[in-house]
């Protein structure tokens, strides 16, 4: 029984011992593992709520990209689909234009009646009249020369000689050639001749002529019946400040006239929407004037013109 009972008490040695570390290492696994778990969990947190990764960055970057791309194509597409709507209507009334352009030069007295076809409600692309182009003889004979152009338009053997020999001399612009034909540019002693004078010797060439009133609608309306317009404006649309010079009238009175430096003579032939096409004759070229540009030069001699038409037959 003794032997029984010293056999039944706890054991002694080594492995009793060890027990307690097995169970404190097994406490420090478990707890390694709960911190392992939550900071797991905590991570997931984080990452939740930072930033997208550098992958899926470039991702949505490309995507944006070929989304933009994509827009880019379609617009390029509708405005190529616009243009070529435009340019079928440019060629429908380039059509007309041209139907009015070949009617004008052969019947350029008579306007077109109704029923003809030509739809002239509205501006063409372009509308140019087929007059002779000429360079300008002596440094101040802009008015003759564009004159010359005007009566070669219908046909008459007409030189800028033949106009500036017909004009007469005289200091007042309004009644005659003012100075030196051959003086110097922009100069207000030698200096040139108004309308009146030049409609005149025009007259005497049996041409149709009329002071041109009004704006640039009955300009465009004038160049559609086939009537090119002789303009006193600046060279090359100048600004410049008109000045008022005491010069003697027919009577040999004492009268206020405007004098403009650089005053220049052109002769307008066609239109556009923007514009006016024009013969220069200071260097026999065609040139373009905007609207808003031709009329402040043209204001500055009183919008004097002279609408040109047919002989009188």
């Amino acid at each position: 029984m003794a032997d029984r009972m010293l056999d039944a008490s706890p054991p002694t040695g080594p492995e009793s011992s060890s027990q307690p570390l097995v169970m404190w290492g097994l406490a420090l696994v478990g707890l390694a593992a709960i911190g392992v778990s939550i900071w797991f969990v905590h991570m997931q947190s984080r990452l939740a709520d930072s930033p997208p990764s550098l992958v899926p960055a470039l991702a949505v970057h490309v995507r944006a990209t070929r989304d933009a791309q994509a827009a880019e194509i379609e617009a390029y597409q509708a405005a190529n689909d616009a243009l070529r709507s435009e340019v079928v209507a440019l060629r429908s009334e380039l059509e007309v234009v041209q139907l009015e352009l070949d009617r004008s030069r052969a019947s350029p007295e008579r306007p077109a009646s109704e029923g003809e076809g030509v739809v002239l409600d509205r501006a063409p692309l372009a509308l140019i009249l087929d007059v002779p182009l000429l360079a300008q003889e002596h440094s101040l004979s802009c008015e003759s020369s564009a004159a010359a152009m005007a009566a070669q338009y219908y046909d008459l053997d007409v030189r800028e000689s033949d106009i500036l020999e017909a004009l007469p001399l005289h200091e007042n612009p309004h009644l005659g050639f003012r100075g030196n034909v051959d003086g110097l540019d922009g100069g207000l002693i030698d200096y040139g001749v108004y309308a009146a004078p030049v409609g005149r010797v025009l007259s005497d060439l049996g041409l149709q002529v009329e002071s041109f009133q009004g704006g640039v609608d009955e300009i465009k309306a004038h160049i559609r019946d086939g009537r090119p317009v002789l303009a006193w404006i600046t060279y090359d649309l100048q600004v410049q400040v008109p000045q008022q010079w005491w010069l003697a009238d027919a009577s040999g009175q004492r009268q206020a006239v405007t004098l403009v430096p650089y005053e220049h003579t052109i002769l307008i032939v066609g239109y556009n929407r923007e514009g006016l096409w024009v013969h220069d004759p200071l260097d026999g070229t065609r040139g373009f004037y905007p609207e808003g540009e031709f009329w402040r030069a043209f204001g500055y001699l009183g919008y004097m013109a002279l609408v040109i038409g047919p002989p009188v037959h």
